[in-house]
Parts: structure tokens; C-alpha cells; sequence
């Protein structure tokens, strides 16, 4: 779902995306896919794990690698090195949509919103370091939407989708600053972003790490359906 998104939102001649192909295109082995900084792996049982592991070595702005559990375990141990941290990922799909009403005023983030947003989501402590280049590239281009809710002008809350197909979305960066929880900012800006989604004929999909954030997309009516794995990379 990453790699196909992220083809669909790129053009052809793009410097910030490459694609990496083991094997025939007509019978892949398995194909690996450079975003910006970030790697994503779709695998098989058949793939070079070593080389794929090789190319993201040589490349010295390499931040993250994503994929299945199994192709991150087989790439992992040609990483060791360069790896700071391994996270497991339960990815989920909206099956049962349970939207909220908000009673706060959600609206979509432009550039005037840009350097205040991207201050907010660095100061999430949960949150690993926010990639400049991309978030600003893909908020001016429209490839990512982003939602927030404000309180006197300030941000309290944001919401993502990124790597958008014609049929299904990812919801990243979800946010409530540490003051403002458990008021159901975070249900308010998904739903909203969620909905207009729908509205579009595409599938909201997350991943998500924390039993308790999980409870809120399950109530939201996200059920999950698989694992993934993520590789964070030191910074050289």
C-alpha cells in the first residue's frame, strides 16, 4: 500500500522516490522503494535480502525502513549496524466506520500553518523526529493532508494521511498536545479526516504501537488485520 501510494503521488522523473526491482517486473521477487529518506520493503521468500540491504547502506540519508515482519527480520541482521531501534507495528483497516461529531472546528492545515505545525509535532515526545524536507514537499503538494484543531490559535491537535491510492490511505501523525488529552481531540480530527476519506471512495489504514491508542481507533471502527515492522536508523 506505501509503495503503490507513493507511485501514484510521484512523478516519474521525481528525485525523491526510487524503485528497486529483484527479479523480472512480469515476476517480482520483491521490490523495495526509496520516499524521500524513507525505505519500504515489499518482499518474498525469494528475495535478496543482502543486496536490498546493501543499497539502503550506500545511501547516507537512509532515517527508516518499513515492511513486512518477515522481510524486516531477514534484512535486519545486515543492519545491525546502522539500526538505533526496531518497533512492531499492528496495522489496521477501517471496516465498521463509527465516526464522532465534533464539537470542535477541524479544519485542513495549508502552508501558513506549516512552521507552527511542524514545532507542535516535534515537541510530541512520543513522537520520533519529524523529516523537514518531506512534510514541507508533500503539505505544499497535497500528497499528504493534514487536519488540525486549534485553541487560541494554537495547534492542540493533527491528523495525516500520507501514501494515498486511488482506493485506500494511510493516517499518520496522529497528535494531542499533553494538556489538551483525553478531551477526544484525537477522535475529532481522525473522524473528520476518516470521513472525508470515505467521502472519496478510499480506505483509512493506520499502524499503531500502543494498546491504548488502538482502543481509540477500535471504537472509531478500525480492526486490526495484520503486523508490520519498522528500522530506525542512527543519524550519521
Amino acid at each position: 500500500m506505501f509503495i503503490i501510494g507513493d507511485i501514484e503521488n510521484t512523478s516519474s522523473d521525481s528525485e525523491h522516490m526510487e524503485i528497486f526491482l529483484d527479479g523480472d517486473l512480469d515476476d517480482p521477487k520483491g521490490v523495495l522503494l526509496r520516499y524521500y529518506k524513507f525505505f519500504i520493503l515489499a518482499d518474498s521468500s525469494r528475495m535478496d535480502f543482502r543486496e536490498a540491504a546493501g543499497i539502503i547502506k550506500r545511501d547516507v540519508r537512509a532515517i527508516m525502513l518499513t515492511g513486512s515482519v518477515y522481510g524486516i527480520d531477514k534484512t535486519a541482521p545486515y543492519l545491525s549496524e546502522m539500526c538505533e531501534e526496531e518497533d512492531a507495528l499492528r496495522f489496521a483497516v477501517m471496516k465498521e466506520p463509527n465516526l464522532v461529531e465534533s464539537v470542535f472546528e477541524v479544519r485542513r492545515a495549508t502552508m501558513k500553518d506549516a512552521t507552527k505545525l511542524l514545532e507542535f509535532l516535534c515537541s510530541v515526545e512520543e513522537f520520533h523526529a519529524t523529516e523537514e524536507e518531506s512534510f514541507m514537499a508533500t503539505l505544499r503538494d497535497g500528497s499528504t493532508r493534514r487536519y488540525i484543531i486549534e485553541d487560541r490559535s494554537e495547534i492542540v491537535a493533527t491528523a495525516a494521511s500520507t501514501s494515498e491510492s486511488c482506493d485506500m490511505a494511510m493516517i499518520i501523525a496522529v497528535a494531542t498536545r499533553k494538556d489538551h488529552r483525553g478531551r477526544g481531540l484525537a477522535s475529532a480530527v481522525v473522524s473528520r479526516l476518516c470521513g472525508d476519506l470515505l467521502a472519496e471512495g478510499k480506505t483509512p489504514c493506520l499502524l499503531y504501537d500502543n494498546p491504548d491508542t488502538g482502543r481509540i481507533y477500535n471504537r472509531l471502527g478500525f480492526r486490526e488485520i495484520g503486523e508490520l515492522k519498522a528500522l530506525r536508523f542512527k543519524k550519521p
